[in-house]
């Protein structure tokens, strides 16, 4: 009996170890037609960015053109505005009765301190860009499986590698057009797809802006082959295929990369190329030279608005406390690296409107470690409150925790700060501590935040949910109450002397 229920068992599996072996086959079938599909397309992207490249180079062979130099852009150098303190009014002393005299007018009550009078405002609104997504490549790159060099360099406390074909031999015959179209052409080949896949890679491993990604190029170029023509040209090649709008020149004997902004940057020199600014990064000015307009199709100008921050490592700094007249309390302890980043990350406008600068440091946020530290005892705080009263806190921490300082006196120029620069550096002014204000109270409250622009003044307006009072202005039909970390004491609502709202310009933030 035993002998013949195994039978039928065996018999039974049988149909369905058929089935599975067909499966199996299908499976790999389908699985082949697949990876067939993706080296086919990938073929085509290869001919594709190799047919983009060639007509490039040729592009190049032609005659360069003579463009007339542009000097570089300043901000406007305004009279700033000192911090005023509010002072509350003292009681008056209780009336002693008298007894007027005939013909005697009494005398006037003194005048009481109000609340700040409502005044619906529409004033000029300031409208960036929206931040923009890192472009795309000409087209996917992947790289033939075989042996490269790894060229690593240390970018603001953050080793990064990038490979190269190990019979690199790149080398500029002349400083020509013919000469750069050939190194152009030697540079498209195959072999070199490491370099553009690695680049990419390590743009979105460190989340890297379009600016932080521009710098480590220059950085790893450099190491590999010094501070030569031939470093600018592997820059300007791995910009190209990262999708970047960027065209060469040539002057003085050296080779450079222009690069196309989606805004005015102040303090470099510049060349315009069919109504475009294509600005000279390698911080040279006044350069004579000659550019060729070769580009690719659907290039994208450079963004100066981080959406996140650079993954750097940590180099923590002292931490610092900060403690309001109010007594709250907060400490913060910042990456040394990103503030050398900071450093070199240039002031820049939109569309010939210098007040725009401020909206790329507000939209910038925090580093999570920094949040990490100093958001939870802030957060403690309002916990609970209403929102004027927790906006009221937030403010007065700003106000009062930091000192004031001009920047005239200490940078010998304008100089704004990202908010967490506002966290490392001793002195900041009115600025700088809109700015903080206004990414505390989204980030801690979850209010829309406005910066205010006066002639020689930022403050910020909050949309509350609540009906608070307060002078306010309008903006897509909301109200936005007057916040001025600059007001020192002043509450919410309270505009500060001197700043007629009926001037001001809203800066929109995202």
């Amino acid at each position: 009996m035993r002998k013949l229920f195994l039978l039928v068992l065996l018999l039974s599996a049988l149909p369905l170890a058929a089935q599975q072996d067909a499966f199996d086959k299908f499976k790999q079938q389908q699985n082949d037609k697949f990876n067939q599909f993706k080296t086919d397309k990938q073929a085509e992207y290869d001919a594709f960015r190799k047919k983009m490249n060639d007509d490039y180079a040729e592009f190049m062979r032609k005659t360069w053109e003579a463009f007339p130099v542009h000097e570089a852009d300043k901000p406007i150098k305004e009279k700033e505005v000192p911090p005023v303190v509010y002072e509350e009014p003292k009681p008056s002393p209780a009336p002693q009765p008298t007894i007027p005299q005939e013909d005697e007018k009494p005398a006037p009550k003194p005048q009481e301190d109000t609340e700040p009078v409502e005044i619906p405002v529409k004033p000029t609104v300031v409208v960036v860009p929206a931040p923009q997504p890192a472009p795309e490549p000409i087209a996917p790159v992947k790289p033939k499986e075989e042996p490269y060099k790894k060229v690593s360099v240390g970018y603001f406390g953050t080793m990064v590698t990038i490979g190269f074909p190990t019979n690199d031999n790149l080398k500029l015959q002349a400083l020509e057009e013919n000469a750069i179209a050939d190194a152009w052409k030697q540079l498209s080949d195959s072999r070199y797809d490491i370099t553009v896949s690695t680049a990419l890679n390590a743009r979105t491993a460190n989340s890297l802006c379009d600016w932080a990604y521009m710098k480590m190029l220059q950085a790893v170029t450099e190491k590999q082959y010094g501070k030569t023509n031939e470093a600018v040209l592997m820059q300007a090649y791995l910009m190209a295929q990262s999708g970047y709008r960027i065209r060469l020149g040539m002057g003085e004997n050296k080779l450079y990369m222009l690069v196309a902004s989606l805004y005015d940057i102040f303090s470099i020199s510049y060349y315009v190329l069919d109504g475009t600014k294509f600005y000279n990064v390698s911080g040279d000015k006044n350069v004579k030279m000659q550019i060729t307009k070769a580009g690719f199709g659907k290039e994208k100008s450079l963004s100066l608005q981080m959406t996140k921050l650079p993954q750097l490592n940590s180099d923590p700094t002292p931490k610092r406390t900060f403690t309001s007249r109010k007594g709250v309390t907060a400490s913060a302890s910042v990456n040394k690296n990103m503030i050398d980043f900071f450093n070199t990350y240039p002031q820049a406008c939109f569309n010939g409107n210098q007040s725009t600068r401020w909206a790329a440091y507000a939209n910038t946020p925090l580093e999570k470690s920094v949040r990490d530290m100093l958001y939870p005892p802030l957060k403690r705080t309002v916990a609970g409150m209403k929102e004027r009263e927790a906006v009221g806190i937030l403010l007065n921490w700003v106000q009062t925790a930091f000192q004031y300082g001009y920047d005239d006196k200490i940078w010998g120029c304008d100089r704004a700060f990202f908010a967490q620069e506002t966290l490392y550096y001793p002195y900041c002014d009115c600025e700088d501590r809109a700015i903080l204000f206004s990414r505390l109270v989204r980030d801690l409250v979850g209010l829309d935040v406005v910066l205010l622009y006066y002639p020689g003044h930022l403050a910020a307006a909050v949309a509350f949910n609540d009906n608070v009072s307060g002078d306010y202005l309008t903006y897509k039909n909301k109200k936005y109450v007057v916040c001025d970390p600059t007001y020192i004491n002043a509450g919410v609502g309270r505009t500060m002397p001197g700043m007629n709202n009926q001037e001001a310009q809203i800066i929109a933030l995202k």
